[in-house]
């Protein structure tokens, strides 16, 4: 049996970024109804899909984990590239990047 990051991840959602925020929310709201949580600035979570004010690729993944350092030695060993962990306020996040360009940022809860 092959690698896979499957098995390390909690949760898997689709994260959409935008300079728009407060725009894109309001779309959101209309074709999803209400966020189950939101800032009301920055963040949204609808579900399957988040929502984020941060730069990076207008759409990825945003895949929950407990134990970052595998998922990096698999994403590696897969030909991922790998970024380096970042820690947050609320989670440490690490960027990962698919041979084929899909970005998929990992992250654990502090």
């Amino acid at each position: 049996m092959s690698d896979s990051l499957s098995s390390l991840f909690v949760k898997v959602t689709v994260m959409h970024s935008t300079s728009n925020w407060s725009e894109t929310h309001r779309d959101l709201v209309d074709v999803l109804g209400p966020a189950i949580f939101s800032d009301g600035r920055a963040w949204a979570a609808f579900g399957g899909v988040s929502l984020s004010d941060e730069s990076g690729p207008a759409w990825s993944l945003l895949a929950k984990t407990t134990d970052l350092d595998a998922v990096a030695r698999v994403a590696g060993s897969l030909g991922w590239e790998v970024g380096t962990q970042q820690p947050g306020g609320h989670e440490t996040r690490l960027r990962l990047v698919s041979p084929a360009g899909l970005t998929v940022i990992a992250y654990a809860p502090a």
